[in-house]
């Protein structure tokens, strides 16, 4: 009986989530609409009149008009280029020892307009000089999944929050 819960627990645990994507980067160019915006494991510390304060937060996206155009260049020796238009409203709940903040802003430009590039299982974007790499986490025909990681500094009235966790962009095909 032992022996046959070992074996049921060593197949249940085992599965392919570690398994590395394949890239297929002919999937990438073309039009794209953004459709969904989410957070994964927010979290953000602040100190605030020198107490210490972590907490949680998660986002979310509505009234999506974001669109991204991704073209692929036949010669190697120039940039592959992307441009956006449109963007979203972001939907931020933070949640803090006895306190829960709900905040909404405008994010009028997605990602600007700019080069692309594969690296591996990573899309890098640079705009302005500034390279930004996003982890594509599915890649299909019609859908790509991207997620970038956090961790910055955010001021507000005065008060340094630490902000860390992840930013999840689903984009689909027109």
């Amino acid at each position: 009986m032992l022996l046959c819960l070992a074996t049921t627990l060593l197949f249940v645990s085992c599965n392919n989530d570690d398994a590395p994507i394949e890239i297929d980067q002919s999937l990438i160019p073309g039009e794209w609409s953004l459709t969904e915006v989410k957070s994964e494991n927010g979290k953000v510390t602040a100190t605030i009149e020198n107490i210490p304060v972590n907490g949680d937060y998660s986002i979310s996206g509505k009234d999506y008009t974001a669109e991204a155009i991704f073209t692929e260049v036949s010669d190697a020796t120039k940039p592959n280029t992307f441009v956006s238009s449109g963007g979203f409203t972001l939907v931020a709940k933070i949640t803090i020892p006895t306190q829960s903040i709900d905040y909404e802003e405008s994010i009028p430009d997605f990602i600007g307009a700019g080069e692309w590039k594969i690296d591996g299982t990573k899309l890098i974007t640079i705009v302005a000089e500034k390279e930004v790499s996003f982890d594509i986490m599915a890649l299909t025909a019609q859908t790509m999944n991207i997620k970038k990681d956090i961790k910055e500094t955010i001021e507000q009235q005065g008060i340094a929050f630490e902000v860390t966790g992840s930013q999840i962009f689903t984009l689909t095909k027109k």
